[in-house]
């Protein structure tokens, strides 16, 4: 029996459509599963997983009260580490501005610095150079 023009599959025309053609390949247990199953097999996977994972009901409930902010005013953990902070203010503040001055500063250091006729070209004086000799070598 001839089949009807509408189920017969029609040429792939090149440029159009890519057709490619998988092999079967063998499972672990030993039997082949054609490409289109596979990739069946692997789609309804990732759409099961995509559901749980967007489901709204939430993994475990949260019992009210037991995420409680504490009170900045009367927390003594919270008041102990802003005393702390406080203390130690000036110190942090000192080694930012030195790790940023080691990050922004060392290239250009490097450059005007490093060749004394250069430097001198530059309008660098001996003093100065040797500043930024002792910085560089201090900030390695």
């Amino acid at each position: 029996m001839r089949a009807s023009p509408s189920t017969r599959a029609a040429p792939a025309r090149r440029g159009a459509v890519r057709v490619f053609c998988v092999a079967p390949k063998p499972t672990p247990s030993g039997e082949t599963v054609s490409a289109p199953r596979a990739l069946l097999a692997a789609g309804l996977a990732v759409a099961s997983s995509l559901t749980l994972l967007a489901s709204p009901f939430p993994a475990h409930a949260v019992r009210p009260g037991t995420n409680v902010e504490a009170d900045a005013a009367t927390s003594p953990l919270i008041q102990s580490l802003l005393k702390k902070s406080a203390e130690n203010k000036q110190a942090n503040d000192d080694e930012r501005k030195k790790a940023y001055y080691k990050k922004a500063f060392r290239e250009y250091f490097e450059y005007e610095g490093g060749d004394a006729r250069a430097s001198a070209a530059r309008g660098i004086t001996p003093e100065t150079r040797a500043e930024i000799q002792k910085w560089l070598e201090a900030n390695k």
